[in-house]
């Protein structure tokens, strides 16, 4: 079949825009490379906003998990087609998904400890070019420039860039640090 997914702009009902409510996923959407042809795995999606953001903008297929029942129901029931699908996946059943995946994006608010387990098993799930995007709360306040990013994800990871976002919208911190990463081997 070679039509296109309906590009969702064109549903009056399909809640494109997000306003205040996700504003972890616009500091991501900020930081996207191209997302045309692209597999993307999107890890505690919510309401799907980003999942159907990256069929939009030429994804080739999305898959979002969360642990909320309700919010992968209510993100079913907005958009699903062959090319998007939501699962409910603890976090500690990552390990069951196959890949590969040409980029991965997420936002988490795990201990250190756990956000290194996750991208460990989520480094496994990247294609040989893949990347990893995750939106991370900073588990305490950096020093001037100093902070051990590297200790926050996989040693199967490089960081490639990050960044310091501020947003009155996010809650407790208001700081969120983008870490830009690729599978290195």
């Amino acid at each position: 079949m070679d039509t296109p997914y309906p590009n969702m702009q064109d549903n009056p009902n399909m809640p494109f825009e997000s306003g205040d409510d996700q504003p972890v996923w616009q500091a991501l959407v900020k930081k996207m490379p191209s997302l045309t042809d692209l597999r993307v795995l999107v890890i505690h999606c919510g309401d799907g906003w980003f999942c159907r953001y990256a069929l939009n903008h030429g994804a080739a297929a999305v898959l979002g998990i969360d642990t909320d029942t309700a919010a992968i129901q209510s993100a079913r029931a907005v958009a699903s087609s062959d090319r998007l699908r939501y699962r409910i996946m603890p976090d500690h059943w990552l390990k069951l998904l196959t890949g590969p995946y040409d980029l991965i994006v997420g936002a988490f608010n795990q201990s250190p400890a756990e956000l290194r387990t996750i991208t460990h098993v989520l480094s496994n799930l990247l294609s040989a070019k893949g990347q990893l995007i995750a939106a991370v709360a900073p588990p305490k306040q950096p020093t001037g420039d100093q902070l051990a990013v590297d200790e926050l994800i996989s040693s199967q990871l490089v960081i490639n860039r990050w960044f310091q976002v501020t947003d009155k919208r996010l809650t407790q911190t208001a700081q969120l640090y983008l870490l830009l990463s690729s599978r290195v081997r």
